[in-house]
């Protein structure tokens, strides 16, 4: 025999032994509770622990328990110990135990039956006094709004989404909370599927930095561990009966693997409790959520109404009341409260009488911490006096729809009186109506004439004086014939200058929109560029256009039909983004951006045709 043999078969003799003695020796029963005084509605683990030998420890019999509500339970767990040469082997049985009534409650002995002997653990006596409520699931953040209960379905896992209303208007913020309950060890999870929200335009709440919080919640008489895993804010863009599709997640589950059957000694030593269990995944989703969404009233809607819905707050700051003619002032209109902030468009605000302004720069900051979107919204324009004396900015006025109250509100900001000195120096007069650009254009245009530096009698070259007049007259006819035709024609000139400013506006909006943060505000500033062009083209009012009839207009005039078609795909495209965003969005700017341009270049040569 090997030496390698004679360790094997000496290890084997002591192992058959320590188990042939724990076997031999009785087994013990333990009963006992976490706590026993209680005041409803208190509940309690009540455990029973069977320990013997690892091959012998039956499961024992667990006493009335009629006097209490089982929230959870039997749970079973196993502990294995080979101490000094002997083995022992405990099953624990743990219940969450809920007392029916007040006074001095008793729980039996539990009982276990080994090889025709009766084991029996000790009695526990527990008190029950006070009264109280049925416990609730733990409270939300302070400031959040409480979601509905969710409801059990029977199963140890599941995830379920909450909203705080089901019905809502157009353009009214919506909470969604999306919870994982479970009564299995999960290790972990993964989103794999993120609702596809049509018809919505969403705002995601960042995670809590720690992780979720896990909290017990009692469904049905079930214990839960619950953790909040997303929130998001939604908006609808249309109303009707819309549908939240399901959030698709996969968990990553410690389940017990049952034991080999074997005779090896080896095998029933080593094959420990703490060693059977394996994780597995499992797929979970939500159920479709139908919400309701009412349309904006038509009564009482007044006509600068835009379109914003929630609950907010108007102020207008003027950096100062006093300044000399084109000098810059700044004029801040500030939006605040709740709402979708990130799409609530400038104010519609038309340039004051002797002003010059340019569009206005926007920020924004959002605070998403009390369970609602809120923040600041603000509009920065610069105001520039022409001329000298009491000049006056007229209000910001803003028309918003409160869902709280059901009704249209307006606010009003701002009017100043702005004491304007005459400034060192006025620049020249341009056109009426003309931009800094078209200026610019024209002075590359229009240079002056050189004069000979020196100047003869005529004649006096040896030429004859006819000659001098027949060169000389048909020019100065050809210039007055000019001059009267421009003359006539003035009205079709200055169109024309309009017409070219609105296409070097559009231009630089849609360049400026290249730095944008965000695809929401990317793609709104092209919608807008876009539709503000072809308004003015087409001579329609700038308060309240609108796509539709934008488009109705293209097509009645004797355009081709290419330019028409891109106009509408990319008003189209626009549209998509700002209201369902998607990964993709933000990576396609450069493009729209390109093609904007293009569309704006390709309309203004085909406007000229026509």
């Amino acid at each position: 025999m090997t030496p390698r043999s004679c360790l094997r078969w000496f290890i084997s003799v002591l192992v058959l032994l320590a188990v042939a003695g724990t076997a031999a020796a009785d087994l013990q029963i333990r009963a006992h509770v976490d706590r026993a005084v209680l005041a409803p509605p208190d509940h309690f683990t009540y455990t029973v622990e069977v320990q013997g030998s690892v091959t012998s420890t039956p499961s024992p019999k667990l006493p009335d328990l009629s006097d209490f509500s089982v929230l959870s339970g039997p749970n079973q767990s196993s502990t294995f110990q080979f101490i000094n040469g002997r083995t022992s082997y405990t099953k624990s049985y743990s219940l969450v135990l809920r007392p029916r009534r007040e006074g001095t409650l008793t729980i039996a002995p539990a009982e276990v039956t080994h090889d025709g002997k009766l084991y029996r653990s000790d009695s526990l006596t527990l008190t029950v006094s006070g009264a109280g409520a049925p416990p609730a699931a733990a409270s939300p953040p302070p400031g959040s709004p409480a979601p509905p209960p969710a409801t059990d379905n029977g199963e140890d896992l599941f995830v379920q989404v909450t909203a705080d209303q089901r019905q809502a208007y157009q353009g009214e913020a919506i909470l969604l909370t999306y919870t994982l309950y479970t009564r299995v060890s999960v290790q972990g999870y993964d989103i794999t599927q993120v609702p596809r929200a049509e018809g919505f335009w969403t705002e995601e709440f960042p995670p809590p930095p720690t992780g979720p919080e896990v909290r017990d919640v009692t469904l049905s008489g079930r214990v839960y561990k619950a953790a909040m895993i997303r929130r998001v804010a939604v908006f609808p863009t249309r109303s009707g009966d819309l549908v939240v599709d399901p959030l698709e997640a996969t968990c990553q589950v410690q389940v017990e693997e049952r034991p080999r059957r074997t005779r090896d000694p080896f095998d029933m030593l080593f094959n420990s409790p703490f060693l059977r269990y394996r994780t597995e995944q499992r797929a979970i989703k939500t159920a479709p959520l139908k919400i309701k969404v009412l349309p904006l009233p038509e009564a009482g809607r007044p006509a600068d109404f835009s379109g914003a819905v929630g609950q907010y707050g108007l102020k207008v700051t003027l950096d100062r009341h006093a300044a000399r003619t084109n000098e810059a002032l700044t004029m801040t209109v500030h939006f605040s409260g709740s709402g979708n902030l990130k799409m609530l468009p400038p104010p519609d605000y038309p340039a004051p009488p002797d002003f010059e302004m340019y569009e206005p720069k926007e920020s924004l900051w959002q605070d998403k911490s009390k369970g609602k979107v809120s923040g600041t919204k603000t509009f920065e324009y610069v105001l520039i006096p022409r001329f000298a004396g009491t000049q006056k900015i007229p209000p910001v006025r803003f028309t918003f729809f409160n869902p709280a109250t059901k009704k249209y509100e307006t606010l009003e900001g701002g009017g100043f009186e702005i004491a304007v000195e005459q400034g060192a120096s006025t620049p020249a007069a341009a056109a009426p109506g003309l931009a800094k650009e078209e200026v610019k254009l024209l002075g590359q245009d229009i240079h002056y004439l050189k004069s000979p530096g020196r100047l003869r009698p005529l004649g006096s070259g040896g030429l004859p004086l006819g000659y001098h007049v027949g060169m000389i007259l048909p020019p100065l006819l050809a210039l007055a014939l000019l001059a009267g035709a421009r003359v006539l024609g003035m009205p079709t000139l200055q169109a024309r200058l309009r017409s070219r400013r609105a296409y070097l506006r559009a231009q630089n909006e849609l360049r400026r929109l290249g730095k944008s943060p965000g695809a929401a505000g990317f793609y709104g500033g092209v919608h807008r560029a876009l539709l503000g062009y072809l308004g003015e083209k087409l001579k329609l009012p700038a308060q309240g256009l609108k796509e539709d009839e934008v488009l109705d207009h293209l097509e009645k005039r004797d355009l081709p039909s290419a330019p028409v078609e891109r106009v509408r795909g990319i008003l189209q495209a626009c549209n998509y983004a700002r209201f369902a965003p998607g990964s993709e969005e933000a990576s396609r700017q450069d493009q729209v951006q390109k093609e904007a341009l293009a569309i704006l270049e390709q309309m203004e040569e085909n406007w000229d045709r026509v």
